[in-house]
């Protein structure tokens, strides 16, 4: 089976002259708080750098107002929290796709543990729109959700195998794909699985090359 991928290049690959190659990123922090850090994006092009970076600060607001409600309706006392980030694809293989992967912790005063859990952002770096996963199952030939879905069950149950994963029995087979995907600098699509999502809370969050 051909890579899922290849079914979005011709779509994907650089058109608009505007485009011109990898985005520049610098990390900012918020309220100069250094655990708490996420990127700043440079395409060259002002108005797309403003619909990329809004797009982020959402991403960062997001967590910070989840912080702010469960101390103030809920009563937790948040004892930690972090955000930081890394990048799967910048216009990789001449592509206009931007990945970004934001790891995300909260610790809550009388939890067991931290609650850690990541959430991508998919760009095109040519318009500044998010890239969902009609952009796998849509975009040129096209290859349908059941393909994707089959596709990365097999890469979860030999990943499991390989890495001695537990997976709760229901598990498999998948009702549904998971909400985050990304493109890696291999443009390899990678799905992430949440803690407790398919397996305990120790197996961590499982990140699946569906290309691998």
């Amino acid at each position: 089976m051909q890579k899922i991928l290849f079914a979005t290049l011709i779509a994907l690959i650089v058109s608009v002259q505007s485009f011109c190659g990898a985005a520049t990123i610098e990390s900012a922090c918020f309220n100069g708080n250094e655990k708490i850090v996420y990127p700043v994006v440079h395409t060259g092009d002002e108005a797309i750098d403003k619909k990329i970076n809004v797009k982020i600060k959402e991403e960062l607001m997001s967590f910070i107002k989840g912080l702010h409600y469960a101390a103030q309706y809920d009563n937790q006392k948040v004892l930690d929290a972090r955000m930081s980030y890394e990048v799967g694809s910048n216009g990789a293989g001449n592509t206009v796709i931007l990945s970004i992967i934001f790891t995300k912790s909260r610790y809550f005063e009388g939890a067991a543990h931290p609650a850690t859990w990541k959430h991508t952002l998919n760009l095109n770096m040519s318009s500044g729109n998010r890239m969902g996963i009609n952009y796998l199952t849509d975009v040129g030939s096209g290859v349908s959700v059941e393909e994707i879905k089959a596709r990365l069950e097999n890469k979860l149950q030999e990943k499991a195998k390989r890495e001695k994963l537990y997976l709760f029995p229901e598990a498999l087979p998948l009702k549904n794909l998971p909400e985050n995907f990304y493109w890696d600098e291999n443009l390899h699509v990678h799905f992430i699985f949440q803690q407790y999502e398919v397996a305990p809370y120790a197996m961590g969050i499982i990140n699946v090359d569906i290309d691998a």
